[in-house]
């Protein structure tokens, strides 16, 4: 009898548990909500985001960085960091890339150009991440509800359903951030490797298969090698030891990298172009024959030059003396300095007009069709600087105007003392985020626990930390005039091209390729690169009439101009940006109503903009002061404190307008107080209008003023320029015939 009951109670129990435990499957998804609102504890309020951003940092640092190889490595070593820096280099490196490839069969170099594999700017800005979403969702909701008036409120899950797309976003940054980093990494132990090194039969078969892989944007073709009045194209020029020169289309199997590495001599002229350029180019190479130019000169395009924009380059380049100068053909010779016969005078500037040694490269064979549209703008500049067959490139922008001979560029202490040199840009006031020069910082040898240190590869320093860029100022270099050299600098040249490529976060975070010549070398692990000391500097004619002056009652001085350009530490103009027009956007009718064009006659205003450039002055704003600590520091106070400061200080022309409601007086001048920045852009000439100022309020409460420097020319040098202006702006007027074909 009792094992009965026993039995009964055991089935009762065994009835109940299944009924729980149906009830409990019914309901599993009500319950995981109640326990989701019981141990879900995220707010989605400031400090919160706030908190979220300073975590992000910490886990984004460079300094957090180790190459995902790195313990693989170390333990074919038994983890003694000793014997791996002992060991010979040919077996570290045979390390390294076997495991590389074993670990990594398919890899090959990612572009991170699609919207999913893409960089997020916005990682340590979560606030702003929120406001976007939300914003998205209100108007989904409002296109729904159109006809009612209900109105959007956010809901928790709304909240966490943005959170967790955050957080995915976030992580996939990292990811990437990560990889790239993976990438240069291993792109400086091929170039420790490999690049300039003496290689047996199987590490030039790993070399060949590794070149492969890093630039899979390279064909088996060379560029094509057109000389004017020559109709057949030759190929890349390879001098042989009998003194003669061979002439190579196809590699024919042979690495890419290997071939520019050893067949690029001599120095040379480099302009990146396409027919919209044609124009400029005329008027560059005439003022290069001004100057008496010897250097041999290489156009490199994509297949996109006109026939007729050939022909006229040919002309400027190659027409005798008496032809490109003959008055007849310049009908606005009379309209400016008409007493400068340029014809009759010539010689007495030292000029001879020598017919430059050109020759037109046409890069397009060397890109597969996929590739085509992965240099975009101005990156083409990349391209034509490893493409080129000299060793010696000073790479020079279509508009830019050199004011001394190139030679000089070679010839510099900088250039001597590095191969390179480098010039400044603008010192505008235009901040980047932690995010992007941390970014950087991360693609770079940094670390002490390092593949690098491994291989000898030297880490950054100060040099990089420490420059205009890496702390906080958006605008380090100018890049219309660079000389580089091609061996010296061989992987930082190589690594300009993968950066190149990737999209984001590079693109958004540089103007065109204005920082890649020095972040690319810092990335390689190289910082032997020279900038000329001098920022760049507003070039023109110093405001004299106070009455003029956006900033009347200031001491001082004002120099407006569509033009910067770049003085040497003695002084010496040696080129200018935009060439030698008044106004690069001519926007005469347009600005004849914008102070101070508004107090000019009209005659006195038309011939303004008619006129070429007048040179007498070239001013230096003073420094910027730095804006972020070197190092990329987590915490973004002192940025927030240096923000907070403008607020407190009074604004500039450029601030009062902006933004300014429909029909609002615009502030032409200022009488109360003067410059607070030493550039201040005005909508003149389409937004290219700057006024520079050598006296700024000064960001020290110890001294009134930071001050810059105003550099006034001599008559003998404005005369000179003047010159040069008129052989720049009579360029390009008589244009070739081209023969039709029969």
């Amino acid at each position: 009898m009792r094992l009965s009951l026993r039995r009964i109670i055991f089935l009762v129990f065994l009835l109940l548990s299944l009924s729980i435990s149906i009830l409990l499957l019914q309901s599993s998804t009500k319950l995981k909500q109640r326990w989701d609102l019981i141990w879900d504890t995220e707010t989605f309020d400031r400090d919160s985001f706030k908190a979220h951003n300073l975590q992000t940092r910490k886990d984004f640092h460079y300094t957090n960085y180790l190459y995902s190889g790195y313990d693989n490595f170390t333990q074919h070593y038994a983890n003694d960091l000793d014997r791996i820096q002992k060991a010979p280099l040919n077996d570290k490196c045979n390390v390294y890339f076997n495991q590389f490839l074993r670990d990594n069969p398919d890899w090959k170099l990612t572009t991170y150009n699609s919207a999913v594999d893409r960089f997020d700017k916005s990682s340590d800005r979560k606030e702003f991440f929120f406001k976007e979403s939300l914003k998205k969702l209100e108007d989904q909701f409002n296109k729904a509800h159109k006809n009612t008036e209900e109105k959007f409120v956010p809901t928790r899950e709304d909240n966490k359903t943005i959170s967790t797309n955050f957080n995915s976003k976030v992580a996939r940054s990292k990811a990437i951030m990560h990889e790239m980093a993976d990438v240069t990494t291993s792109l400086r132990v091929y170039g420790k490797c490999f690049i300039g090194q003496q290689l047996d039969e199987s590490q030039k078969k790993t070399f060949n298969d590794l070149s492969s892989r890093f630039f899979p944007f390279l064909t088996q073709k060379l560029p094509q090698f057109k000389i004017p009045n020559e109709d057949a194209s030759t190929g890349w020029p390879i001098s042989k030891e009998d003194g003669t020169i061979e002439y190579k289309t196809d590699l024919d199997g042979d690495n890419y990298v290997d071939f520019v590495y050893k067949h690029s001599k001599g120095k040379g002229i480099v302009i990146s172009t396409a027919t919209r350029h044609a124009k400029d180019i005329m008027k560059l190479i005439q003022v290069l024959r001004a100057m008496n130019n010897e250097l041999p000169i290489q156009i490199m395009h994509k297949g996109d030059l006109t026939k007729r924009s050939l022909a006229w380059i040919e002309t400027a380049a190659t027409v005798d003396v008496n032809e490109l100068l003959d008055p007849s053909g310049d009908t606005n010779s009379q309209s400016y300095m008409p007493d400068l016969k340029l014809l009759e005078s010539y010689k007495e500037f030292g000029s001879h007009f020598p017919k430059q040694n050109l020759q037109f490269v046409n890069i397009a064979p060397c890109i597969p069709k996929q590739y085509k549209f992965h240099f975009p703008g101005y990156t083409n500049k990349i391209l034509a600087v490893f493409f080129s067959s000299f060793d010696d490139v000073l790479l020079l922008d279509a508009d830019t105007v050199p004011l001394v001979p190139p030679k000089e560029f070679f010839e510099s202490e900088e250039y001597k003392k590095s191969g390179t040199y480098y010039f400044q840009d603008r010192s505008l006031r235009d901040t980047n985020d932690f995010i992007e020069t941390n970014f950087f910082a991360s693609l770079s040898p940094t670390n002490e626990k390092s593949i690098d240190t491994l291989f000898d590869i030297p880490r950054i320093t100060e040099k990089t930390f420490n420059n205009k860029y890496m702390t906080g100022w958006r605008h380090y270099q100018e890049a219309g005039v660079v000389a580089f050299n091609k061996r010296q600098h061989y992987l930082g040249l190589l690594m300009m091209l993968p950066l190149s490529m990737w999209t984001e976060p590079i693109q958004s975070s540089i103007w065109g390729d204005k920082e890649l010549y020095w972040l690319a070398l810092s990335i390689a692990g190289d910082e032997n690169y020279e900038f000329n000391p001098v920022a760049a500097a507003s070039i023109g004619e110093k405001t004299s009439r106070q009455d003029r002056k956006y900033y009347p009652n200031s001491p001082s001085n004002e120099v407006c101009s569509t033009h910067p350009g770049h003085v040497n530490k003695d002084g010496k103009l040696l080129w200018i940006n935009s060439g030698f027009g008044y106004c690069k956007k001519n926007g005469y009718f347009r600005d004849r109503v914008k102070f101070p064009f508004s107090t000019f006659e009209k005659d006195e205003l038309s011939l303004l903009y008619h006129s070429p450039l007048q040179i007498r002055a070239a001013m230096v704003p003073p420094n910027l002061p730095r804006y972020r600590e070197p190092g990329n520091p987590i915490d973004g106070e002192p940025e927030e404190k240096f923000k907070k400061s403008w607020k407190f200080r009074n604004k500039d022309i450029d601030e009062i307008n902006e933004n300014l409601p429909p029909g609002a007086q615009r502030s032409e001048f200022i009488t109360e107080w003067g410059p607070q920045k030493g550039w201040v852009k005005n909508s003149i000439c389409f937004g290219y209008y700057y006024c520079a100022y050598d006296k700024v309020q000064s960001y020290s409460s110890d001294k009134e003023f930071d001050e810059g420097t105003l550099y006034e020319f001599d008559e003998e040098s404005v005369k000179r320029y003047n010159y040069l202006s008129k052989v720049w702006n009579a360029a390009g007027v008589k244009k070739p015939v081209i023969s039709k074909p029969k």
